[in-house]
């Protein structure tokens, strides 16, 4: 059974934030952002967030549909213009962009994905990715199965998005994902981790050393994610929460920063697949989540948009096991 002090014991370093129906937040800290140099874990050391980079997305997504420069329910490759998705037989895909944020394009990604990149390893483009050319990840992102027909968790679905938002922009998605979100927000230890910005935040915030299913050290201490959308994001589990109090906000008709009907939309259950939102998750009545594991940590995030009450976990340690074995989830759970 878990509970605290076995949970502590688990990891160099854990931070949790959360917050009450009356808007009181809470964090607790525990154990070293670095180990060996003895840097402890406070409320503002950043974290890896890993796929909770997901829900990001999926919101600056909803930005662009705001606009009208998207429409979510047509194809994606209407508005792709560096790269297109094809089927498995070749031709070009006609899975619609509502489809890539819950997980039914029919794409299936590579086992491994990118553990084991390093900073200093060569810069792996998105194309390189999307079109399988890495010795990372050797699969082509591609509509192996009709879309709509099965629920198949993708990072690479993700990439196609953060392709959708670059051709649109025309800026990187770090970029992007900063105007739109962590900007607006005042999120100053939140971002998309692009070589540049490992290198620029290394500098000026603390950011937790990441830590193997062995408790050795990531070499760098900070892996590359050349896939931001799906798995890049940093942070800590207060910037979590200010991010999901805002889109309750939104949910409720009094956010600036997402409309009530973008946010409807991400929080309605998909069609046959009632698990599944936009970029987020069904996790009970009135409730969302969404998860997020690599190699150098673990972390999740649950709210409630009706009530308001949330909780942010986030270790750097890879556990092996998923949250309801390595102990975040009760950590979760017993913050509410």
């Amino acid at each position: 059974m878990n509970d605290l002090e076995t949970i502590k014991n688990n990891f160099p370093g854990i931070s949790c934030a959360y917050k009450d129906a009356e808007g009181k937040i809470t964090t607790k800290c525990f154990g070293f952002a670095d180990k060996e140099s003895n840097i402890p874990v406070d409320e503002n050391t950043a974290f890896p967030a890993c796929s909770i980079s997901k829900f990001i997305t999926a919101i600056c997504v909803m930005k662009e549909y705001e606009q009208g420069r998207i429409d979510i329910e047509k194809p994606i490759n209407l508005y792709l213009r560096s790269w297109k998705l094809l089927t498995s037989s070749g031709s070009e895909s006609d899975a619609p962009i509502r489809s890539l944020m819950n997980h039914t394009s029919g794409i299936i990604d590579g086992e491994e994905g990118f553990y084991g990149l390093r900073r200093s390893d060569s810069y792996v483009s998105l194309i390189d990715v999307l079109d399988g050319k890495t010795s990372y990840s050797n699969r082509p992102a591609r509509e192996n199965n009709p879309y709509g027909t099965e629920f198949e968790y993708s990072d690479a679905g993700f990439c196609v998005l953060q392709m959708l938002l670059e051709d649109l922009e025309q800026k990187p998605y770090e970029v992007i994902a900063d105007e739109y979100v962590f900007a607006p927000l005042n999120l100053k230890n939140t971002f998309s981790a692009s070589l540049a910005n490992l290198s620029e935040f290394e500098q000026k915030i603390v950011m937790a050393t990441g830590y193997d299913e062995n408790g050795v050290a990531i070499p760098g201490k900070y892996p590359q994610m050349p896939d931001l959308a799906a798995s890049g994001l940093w942070s800590t589990p207060k910037d979590l929460l200010v991010i999901a109090q805002e889109f309750t906000k939104a949910y409720n008709g009094e956010s600036n920063l997402l409309s009530a009907e973008s946010a409807l939309k991400m929080a309605t259950p998909t069609d046959r697949f009632l698990w599944a939102g936009l970029g987020i998750f069904m996790d009970g009545e009135n409730k969302l989540s969404i998860s997020g594991w690599g190699e150098n940590g673990q972390s999740r995030l649950k709210f409630n948009y009706r009530t308001g009450e949330a909780a942010a976990v986030m270790v750097n340690q890879n556990p092996g096991v998923d949250q309801s074995e390595s102990g975040v989830e009760w950590l979760i759970n017993n913050g509410f």
